[in-house]
């Protein structure tokens, strides 16, 4: 990779591609964002929600992207000439000159510059003609689909294209392609943009396509098999981890022939696609890259043309990414290195964006913790046991050993589980000394399971042992009924489990009876338990201090708690050029900063901006009391009381009366939503609601979209008075979702939603965080949960410029200074705390409407 000399200069507001007229706070953050990454420094930004924050971040990457490349390819052709010309000055000097010895080290210095410099030039000059083939292959695509879509009756044209495709299934195998993946090529800076989910990432696709740089930015999108596998037999399986296994047994199988067509295989139906997937085939992968480098899609378009194309688009973007110039991908792609890993990103000299970046320490920790069921580790023991005893006689005696050792563990955690105890807070080496296995060497285990792929033998072979035939007709072996039971208590709930397990016992019973075919057993839905094994060994192999591990027999299970997310972010920070944190809700930042960038504070730049709305688009009340005047605090201990219900009751239903359109309402849990229900049927507010707002409530299993339709079309009818909508804080409407417009004209956040102080992961989090930042960085974590979570529903009121709303919070809490200076400063500033009583909120509310329409 090239790196310039010369400073860019940072552009005006028009240069930078943006779709709209920018206003003055777009503006700002595209220049400082373009000088951030110029000077290879560490961006924070916090832009409201709702002031076009995404769109802002790309269009100014972009914009930079673009003049640097320009700038590389220009300064270098000028740097060989400069160096030509100075170097044919050092021979003829050197010729004259009586030192010779330096002046032919001068001349070395220079020539071997000028070696690298040529070097950078050939391998630039090879991937412009590689993007130039691109071009021309999609071209050729385009004329030969018109021709085709011309001459679709003439045969010969069908014949013709499926001799090719039968042809393009001998072509390479992947281990191959991968040699070629792996020469050296001009590296450019690359940009990868990462969001929370795939709907944010298709959202940017979106509003790259109305900017200047949609028609010319190479630009992927990365997801996981869930959102881009296109094989039926792969796709059926609700389990992610099951489609993974699947899909990876089906890629690296051999394409097999049968030795006698006419002789019908013993498979099932649907068995023939546990051969190699084809969809993988080489020329159909590079078909579909080509098509995604020459237009920006998001997963659905990408799943929708790998689809027509028969073409695999998982694999396809993964050997595109390279050549990307705009790579967008969920966090767990980014921030987990097995995931980078795997992909084949290199994040050195590249520029990365992380975006709605509020909880990125808490994603951090989330992504690299990991759990352990009794259920995973009873099968696990068992598999690997069978293993041992089929091939006990294959293996080497350095591998038996391995898997005797792995074996051992299993079964020593197997028994701290077992154990009748309370829950416990454990560092690593304090569980392998519990467990007795702290002799064993887990990095020589866990590197003989990577090198001989053991986690994926293993998920063939458990499959194998279910699909083998009865060695007696009225028995199956011990090993498939145990891998069966297994599979179905994992998908029982733990009340109706014993139930159940009698009720298999008497059709096992019947079973021996009356004996069934083989093909008409249930195969396992469980996921192979060795990969989440092997997850929770590695985490035992990391800093001592750096996490903790929960031993609960209670739940039978354990959980590894990261606590220390810093050296899982660190080569994300050394090897980045630029690193943008951005979100609407970033402050305070300290804990940001003290955690992830302590070791380059010089590097950390902090930007904050106002939102785009005028003052009066937004106006926020503090309520204390309710109607009756009696105080109003929704703490666990007293928000069930039936005078708060009553009190709150009362607060819905009047501020029902008053605020026009969709009112949003979020509640500190889904058992007090219930709760809150509950109390609404029995004392008729809801019959009296109803009659002026049809009341919509958000359930933890339910169907969010479905839920947003129902509640958007009553809206849109225009009939009655609207509609409320009772929500959660976390929950999924709580973040990421578009309350514009008339669907959200009053956001009501009840209480301050504190998370359980009791909870085993909080308490350790937050002494960690005491015993690292001094005294009170616990508390202040746990205060900042409760707030980002607050800030982010109040965010769901207004999302663009001509948007208005009122926002509602409800408890005696919020009228403190240290919880008001936690709002976001666009709220903070307006705030209104209705100290002389609920009728005054009611009578500003009306007026502030009536000016609005």
């Amino acid at each position: 990779m090239y790196s310039p000399r010369k400073v860019l200069a940072t552009p005006e507001s028009l240069q930078f591609g943006f779709p709209y007229t920018p206003y003055a706070i777009q503006e700002q953050l595209m220049q400082e964002l373009f000088q951030v990454l110029e000077r290879k420094q560490i961006g924070i930004f916090e832009s409201p929600t709702g002031t076009g924050k995404s769109l802002t971040l790309t269009c100014g990457a972009l914009t930079w992207l673009q003049q640097h490349e320009q700038l590389v390819r220009s300064e270098l052709l000028q740097r060989i000439d400069g160096v030509e010309t100075q170097l044919e000055k050092l021979q003829a000097a050197s010729a004259k000159a009586e030192d010779w010895i330096t002046a032919q080290s001068n001349t070395l210095q220079q020539r071997q510059e000028l070696q690298q410099l040529h070097k950078l030039r050939t391998l630039l000059q090879q991937k412009e003609l590689e993007l130039e083939q691109i071009k021309q292959r999609k071209k050729q695509q385009q004329k030969q689909q018109r021709t085709a879509r011309k001459a679709i009756d003439l045969p010969g044209e069908s014949v013709e294209q499926e001799e090719l495709l039968v042809e393009s299934d001998e072509e390479p195998a992947e281990a191959e392609q991968d040699l070629e993946l792996s020469e050296e090529r001009f590296r450019d800076v690359q940009i990868f943009f990462c969001s929370r989910t795939h709907s944010q990432l298709a959202q940017i696709v979106a509003e790259l396509r109305k900017t200047p740089h949609g028609r010319q930015v190479r630009c992927i999108s990365l997801g996981s098999r869930q959102q881009l596998c296109i094989n039926s037999q792969v796709r059926k399986l609700s389990n992610v981890a099951l489609m993974n296994e699947r899909c990876l047994d089906m890629a690296t199988r051999p394409k097999t022939h049968p030795a006698n067509p006419s002789k019908k295989p013993r498979l099932q139906a649907g068995e023939e696609a546990s051969g190699r997937c084809e969809f993988k085939a080489p020329a159909k992968l590079q078909k579909l890259s080509d098509v995604a480098l020459c237009e920006p899609l998001d997963i659905e378009e990408l799943a929708t043309e790998g689809a027509a194309c028969g073409s695999c688009p998982y694999y396809a973007t993964r050997a595109a990414q390279a050549q990307a110039q705009l790579v967008l991908l969920p966090y767990p792609m980014l921030l987990q290195r097995s995931s980078r890993q795997q992909l084949g990103i290199d994040l050195r000299g590249a520029i990365i964006i992380v975006d709605e970046a509020h909880n990125l320490l808490d994603t951090i920790a989330q992504l690299h913790s990991s759990e352990l069921t009794l259920a995973q580790l009873q099968l696990a023991k068992e598999q690997l046991v069978a293993y041992k005893s089929r091939y006990a006689r294959r293996l080497s005696s350095a591998n038996l050993l391995r898997i005797n050792q792995l074996i051992f563990v299993v079964r020593r955690l197997l028994q701290l589980l077992q154990l009748d105890a309370e829950p416990r807070m454990l560092r690593t080496y304090e569980l392998t000394a519990e467990g007795d296995f702290f002799n064993i060497d887990l990095h020589d285990v866990l590197q003989f399971c990577s090198c001989k792929r053991l986690a994926q033998k293993l998920h063939g072979f458990g499959q194998k042992l279910q699909s083998d035939p009865l060695p007696s007709e009225n028995r199956p072996p011990a090993t498939q009924q145990l891998l069966q039971r297994l599979a179905k208590e994992h998908q029982l709930s733990q009340s109706t489990k014993k139930r159940k397990l009698q009720q298999e016992e008497q059709q096992e019973q019947q079973k021996q009876e009356h004996p069934i075919q083989q093909s008409t057993l249930p195969k396992s839905t469980v996921p192979s338990p060795i990969r989440p094994l092997l997850s929770f060994l590695e985490t035992l192999t990391s800093d001592a201090a750096d996490g903790r591990i929960l031993l609960n027999p209670k739940t039978q299970t354990l959980k590894y708690l990261l606590l220390n997310p810093a050296d899982h972010f660190a080569d994300i920070v050394a090897e980045a050029r630029a690193l943008i944190i951005a979100g609407g809700t970033m402050q305070p930042t300290h804990e940001l900063t003290a955690q992830l960038f302590a070791q380059c504070p010089e590097r950390v730049v902090e930007r904050f901006y106002s939102h785009v709305v005028p003052a009066d688009a937004v106006l926020p009340f503090v309520l204390p009391t309710g109607p009756t005047g009696a105080k109003l605090c929704f703490n666990y201990a007293q928000r069930a009381n039936p005078a708060m219900l009553k009190e709150f009751t009362m607060v819905l239903q009047n501020l029902c009366s008053v605020v026009p359109s969709g009112l949003v309402c979020f509640l500190p849990s889904y058992d007090y939503l219930d709760m809150v229900y509950a109390q609404l049927q029995q004392s008729g507010a809801l019959q009296r609601i109803s009659q002026r707002k049809r009341v919509f409530r958000e359930s933890a299993g339910g169907s969010v979209e479905q839920l947003l339709q129902q509640y958007a079309e009553t809206i849109g009818d225009g009939d009655g008075g609207g509609a409320l909508l009772l929500s959660v804080v976390g929950g999924k409407l709580s973040e990421g979702l578009n309350f514009a417009d008339n669907l959200g004209r009053g956001v009501i956040v009840v209480g301050l939603p504190y998370p359980n102080r009791q909870a085993p992961e909080l308490k350790e989090r937050m002494r960690h965080l005491d015993e690292q930042l001094g005294n009170g960085a616990g508390n202040e974590y746990y205060e900042n949960l409760c707030m980002k979570a607050v800030n982010q529903c109040i965010g769901r009121s207004v999302r663009h410029i001509r948007d208005y709303a009122c926002v509602y919070l409800l408890d005696e809490r919020y009228t403190s200074p240290r919880i008001q200076q936690k709002l976001p400063a666009w709220i903070a500033r307006h705030l209104s705390v209705a100290s002389d009583g609920f009728g005054a909120v009611q009578a500003g509310t009306a007026r502030f409407f009536k000016a609005k329409t």
